[in-house]
């Protein structure tokens, strides 16, 4: 014979159905009603993005000077960082949305979370390799890098893929000797390469070489000038190790997909963005910077993929105007909040202990079993 505790006939039923009704509109309550919640380093990474929108700014009035009339069907937000889609120094393809959703100080605040994640600590020695290609996420880079107070060793590549900083006469060395001179950072690059194919422009024109390097004279930038591809990791890998001062390299810091950084193609499907500690066992990975540095242990943080970064840390894809410092989920999470919630559990459990123990709602049609269940 079977016991029953509790018979909801007993009780009201029209009671009963308002607290289930009260019950889901609670839990669609807590759903809509999260609480932001600021993430790990908030004041640094906020610092750093209104260091990186600073020089934004700086340079804009110089970069617009370079464009053609019709350039804002390039770069909506007016910020000058999109090049055009092929000039003498031009090194290869690029993405143009992936261009246009760099453009976001806020990518200095995604810097600071990689840079903190790899546990660093201020005054750290810091390899750095950069390229024309992505020039607002070296502002950003470099923003993050002077919030922490780290100590960077650059070697940047001149030339530029497309839609990036490929105006021969206002190159990433350019903007980079602007934002020194103006006091925004405290360091540039000590060597950059051509860059392209095997870092050494193959496939650029003689114009665009001798462009090229009257950039590296008029910003007083020597020249690294490998041989052949392995040449070229093998003298970057050199330079860091000089220029570091016999000071530990704690981290290697990549923007943009170089050939001679990534290894060949399937280097660039293995190296993946963020954080990176350890070579991949499953595959035999080509020559690299990258791989040289994992080799000697030393952390990588690579940033490629833009959009995917992007949509990870929810900032906007080609935004139609440069976003405000502050804004993503790199800055806030969203979390339920604690007390609604509490609120809510407590009310449904007076509202069941109102119904079913003390008989609110009741009715004397309440207190008899429905006709289908009475004894026959």
């Amino acid at each position: 014979m079977t016991k029953i505790y509790w018979s909801p006939w007993k009780h009201s039923r029209i009671a009963l159905f308002l607290l289930a009704i009260l019950g889901i509109l609670g839990l669609l309550l807590i759903e809509t009603c999260k609480v932001k919640k600021e993430q790990s380093y908030f004041k640094k990474k906020l610092h750093a993005a209104k260091l990186a929108e600073r020089g934004f700014q700086i340079l804009k009035p110089e970069l617009l000077k370079h464009k053609k009339p019709d350039y804002k069907e390039l770069d909506p937000t007016n910020s000058g960082f999109i090049g055009d889609f092929l000039t003498p120094v031009t090194s290869n393809s690029g993405s143009l949305s992936a261009k246009q959703t760099s453009i976001n100080p806020n990518f200095a605040a995604v810097m600071i979370q990689f840079l903190k994640k790899a546990k660093l600590e201020e005054g750290d020695t810091v390899a750095v390799a950069v390229s024309g290609s992505f020039p607002a996420l070296n502002v950003c880079l470099y923003a993050a890098l002077e919030t922490l107070k780290l100590k960077p060793i650059i070697i940047s590549s001149a030339s530029a893929s497309q839609f990036g900083a490929n105006h021969p006469q206002m190159l990433w060395l350019d903007m980079e000797r602007e934002l020194a001179e103006s006091g925004i950072f405290s360091f540039k690059s000590s060597y950059a390469s051509l860059g392209g194919i095997q870092d050494k422009a193959m496939g650029i024109s003689k114009e665009g070489k001798d462009l090229l390097g009257r950039a590296l004279q008029r910003n007083q930038v020597k020249l690294l000038d490998p041989l052949h591809f392995d040449d070229s990791i093998e003298k970057r890998m050199k330079l860091y190790e000089e220029l570091s001062g016999g000071k530990p390299i704690k981290l290697f810091v990549n923007v943009g997909g170089g050939t001679t950084i990534l290894g060949t193609n399937l280097g660039k499907q293995v190296f993946k963005n963020g954080l990176i500690t350890n070579l991949p066992e499953e595959v035999h990975v080509p020559n690299s910077v990258i791989k040289s540095f994992l080799e000697r242990e030393v952390p990588v943080i690579n940033f490629i993929q833009i959009e995917s970064l992007a949509r990870k840390f929810g900032l906007p894809q080609t935004p139609k105007k440069v976003p405000k410092p502050g804004e993503g989920r790199v800055f806030y999470s969203e979390e339920y909040s604690p007390l609604l919630y509490l609120s809510v559990f407590l009310f449904l459990l007076v509202g069941l202990y109102g119904v079913t123990r003390l008989g609110w709602g009741e009715n004397a049609e309440d207190r008899h079993l429905p006709k289908s269940l009475r004894a026959k």
